[in-house]
C-alpha cells in the first residue's frame, strides 16, 4: 500500500517515537555505560503472563527496554560491531514487545497518558498491514463504550486511520472508487474536528492517485473551513492554503526568490529559456544527499541542451554547506533560505519564504520547469526525473 511510504509514515514516526521502544540496538548503544562487562539478560522478563493488569504490562516493557539497553551496551565490541549474542536475543525482545504494546493499549486500567501512545503504536501497526476489518472492530468497539475524554481521543484516532487506510485502499481500486471514498471522507471531516485537522495529510494519499482530486479536497475543505463558526477551522484553512499552492503549482508559473550562497541576489528570469531542476534541500538530509549523483548525471548530459539546476538550501550551518558543495564541486548555483530571511531583517528586502509559502514540508522536493517558466512536476526525482528529461529533450541520445 503506497500509504505506509508517503502520510502514514509520517503519522508512523510520531507514534512509534512516543511509545518506548527496546528493540533498536542503535538506541540501545546510546545507553549509559554498563557497570561491567559480565552483564546478562535475564530472558524470563520476556515471558509475558496472561490477565494481568496494565501497569503490570507498562511497568514489564520498561524493565525490558532498560535490561536490554544495559545487555548490549555491555557486549557492544570497541568498534562498535553488534555481537551474535545481540543479534540472537533481538527478535525474541521484538516478540515479547509486541504482545506488551497490545496488552498496554488495550488496557482499560490504564490513563491514556500512559497507554495513549501504545495505542497509536499499536493501531498504526494494523494499519501500516492495511487490515480495515480490524481498525472498524476496534473503532465499534470504542465507540459502545462510555464517552470519556480518552475515549474520545481514541475515537479520533481510529476514525483517521480508517479513513486513511479506506481512502489508499480505494485509490489502488480506480478513480471512481477514490471519488466514493472521498464522499464518505468530506463528511468525516465536517463533523470530527480531529479527523478535520489532518486534511493535509489525506490530501497527500489522495495525491498519490489523482492530483486533481487532491486539489479539489483542499479546495473543497478550504472552504468549508473559512465558512466554519470555528476559529480552529478557520485557522486550519490558512494552514492548509500553501498546500493547495503546491498542488496548484504544476502548469503554473512559480516564486522563486532569495539569496544564492555568495550573497548575490537570485535572478530567477535569467533561466528562461531553460528547463530548470528546483531542488529544495540539505546536506543534513541523507535522502536529498543520495540524489546528488543522479543529479550530476543528468547535468552532465543535458547540460548543454538546455538543462539547468538550482538549489533551494534549508542549511542553517552555511560552512557545511559551502564544505559540501565544493566536496562535491556542484556546477549549479544554490539559493540559501537562512541568508534569503536575514536580507529580510538587515537590509530590508522582501524575499518570500518559500518552504512556508508552498507548504513544503519534507525534503528533498524537487520541482522541474518548463522553458517558459511553467510547471512540469512536483516530483521530479530519480528515474522518473530522467524520464521527464528524456522527453524535455528527445534529440539528447
Amino acid at each position: 500500500m503506497r500509504l505506509v511510504t508517503l502520510t502514514l509514515g509520517l503519522v508512523l514516526a510520531v507514534g512509534l517515537s512516543a511509545a518506548p521502544s527496546v528493540v533498536s540496538v542503535a538506541s540501545a548503544q546510546d545507553a549509559e555505560p554498563a557497570a561491567q562487562k559480565d552483564v546478562t539478560f535475564d530472558e524470563a522478563l520476556l515471558d509475558i503472563p496472561e490477565g494481568e493488569s496494565g501497569s503490570f504490562y507498562s511497568e514489564r516493557a520498561e524493565a525490558i527496554g532498560k535490561a536490554f539497553a544495559e545487555f548490549v551496551n555491555a557486549n557492544i565490541g570497541e568498534n562498535q560491531e553488534i555481537p551474535e549474542a545481540v543479534r540472537a536475543l533481538q527478535p525474541k525482545v521484538q516478540e515479547a514487545y509486541a504482545k506488551l504494546v497490545k496488552k498496554i493499549a488495550l488496557a482499560d486500567d490504564l490513563d491514556y497518558a500512559v497507554s495513549g501512545p501504545y495505542f497509536r503504536n499499536y493501531t498504526m501497526g494494523i494499519a501500516r498491514e492495511g487490515n480495515l476489518d480490524e481498525l472498524n472492530a476496534l473503532l465499534a468497539a470504542e465507540q459502545g463504550k462510555d464517552k470519556d475524554k480518552s475515549v474520545a481521543e481514541r475515537l479520533g484516532w481510529l476514525r483517521y486511520l480508517v479513513s486513511c487506510v479506506s481512502v489508499d485502499k480505494a485509490g489502488e481500486k480506480g478513480v471512481d472508487e477514490l471519488k466514493a471514498a472521498i464522499k464518505n471522507l468530506d463528511a468525516l471531516v465536517a463533523e470530527d474536528d480531529f479527523v478535520a485537522a489532518r486534511a493535509e495529510e489525506f490530501a497527500s494519499i489522495i495525491s498519490q492517485y489523482s492530483n486533481d482530486e487532491a486539489k479539489a479536497f483542499f479546495e473543497r475543505t478550504i472552504e468549508a473551513f473559512n465558512a466554519s463558526d470555528s476559529d480552529a477551522r478557520k485557522a486550519l484553512a490558512k494552514e492548509l492554503e500553501p498546500q493547495l499552492r503546491f498542488f496548484n503549482l504544476v502548469g503554473n508559473e512559480m516564486i522563486f526568490e532569495g539569496v544564492y550562497d555568495d550573497g548575490t541576489e537570485i535572478d530567477w528570469k535569467s533561466y528562461r529559456g531553460k528547463v530548470v531542476l528546483v531542488d529544495f534541500w540539505a546536506t543534513w538530509c541523507g535522502p536529498c544527499v543520495a540524489e546528488v549523483p543522479n543529479v550530476l548525471k543528468l547535468y552532465e548530459k543535458y547540460h548543454d541542451a538546455g538543462f539547468d539546476v538550482v538549489g533551494y538550501s534549508l542549511d542553517n550551518d552555511l560552512e557545511a554547506l559551502e564544505k559540501f558543495e565544493k566536496e562535491r564541486k556542484l556546477p549549479w548555483r544554490t539559493g540559501v533560505r537562512k541568508l534569503s530571511m536575514q536580507a529580510n531583517e538587515k537590509d530590508g528586502k522582501n524575499y518570500t519564504n518559500l518552504c512556508e509559502y508552498y507548504g513544503i514540508h519534507a525534503i528533498p522536493t524537487m520541482i522541474l520547469v518548463d522553458k517558459d517558466g511553467k510547471v512540469i512536476d512536483t516530483e521530479a526525482r530519480g528515474a522518473h526525473l530522467q524520464e521527464l528529461l528524456e522527453k524535455a529533450f528527445p534529440d539528447v541520445k
